[in-house]
């Protein structure tokens, strides 16, 4: 289990350090700002966590995935300059990295014998602030806040994670498993089907 959770966690850092990079050339910038984005929206969600639980910073810990961040940046930025990534692949991709990462977080703040509402919290801030911070750095409107079906699915994700394990019948790694799909299948419904949560109106505007 803990090897599978390592794996995932890698796959996330790589996955959002992507993202970063595409956010990073849709703006024009350069190498630096590039590779900066990359490893905030790579780390950020997990940063943040780790520092309200006030437990050492993962990636202080294990300086790979910092490097790990750092070299996908860096051969993104070369990759996009040569090849038209659209602004979908984008939203494919940090949907992929949310469902992973909010699904490492809860199960993280689980194994650390916290309540199941906090772990629940703590994994979707784990998914989603690398991108509150990416899309802030890059000047748009966070994902986390538009009216796209963003936080509802790592809240999903989260949830049925913490059901499914106190329920004690279904193995941790299938557990895990159907968590991450459960999360990554209604992020990419909301981006298939254009589906989106209630907005915020004043009077008859």
């Amino acid at each position: 289990m803990e090897q599978l959770l390592y794996w995932f966690d890698l796959i996330g850092i790589v996955v959002f350090a992507f993202t970063g990079v595409l956010a990073a050339g849709h703006k024009q910038m350069d190498l630096f700002g590039a590779v900066v984005l990359a490893c905030v929206t790579a780390t950020g969600g997990g940063t943040t966590r780790d520092m309200i639980l006030n437990i050492p910073v993962f990636w202080l810990q294990d300086s790979h995935y910092l490097w790990i961040a750092a070299t996908t940046g860096v051969i993104s930025f070369y990759l996009i300059r040569y090849l038209q990534v659209p602004m979908r692949l984008l939203m494919i991709a940090d949907a992929m990295g949310l469902a992973v990462f909010v699904v490492i977080g809860t199960q993280k703040v689980l194994e650390l014998g916290h309540s199941p509402a906090i772990a629940i919290v703590m994994g979707v801030m784990t998914g989603t602030f690398g991108g509150l911070i990416r899309d802030i750095l890059a000047g748009d409107i966070p994902l986390l806040l538009r009216r796209e079906i963003y936080a509802t699915a790592a809240l999903s994700g989260a949830a049925v994670l913490v059901l499914l394990d106190a329920s004690g019948r279904v193995p941790g790694e299938i557990v895990v498993a159907i968590a991450v799909l459960v999360t990554l299948s209604i992020r990419l419904a909301a981006l298939r089907w254009n589906l989106s949560a209630p907005i915020a109106r004043f009077g008859n505007n």
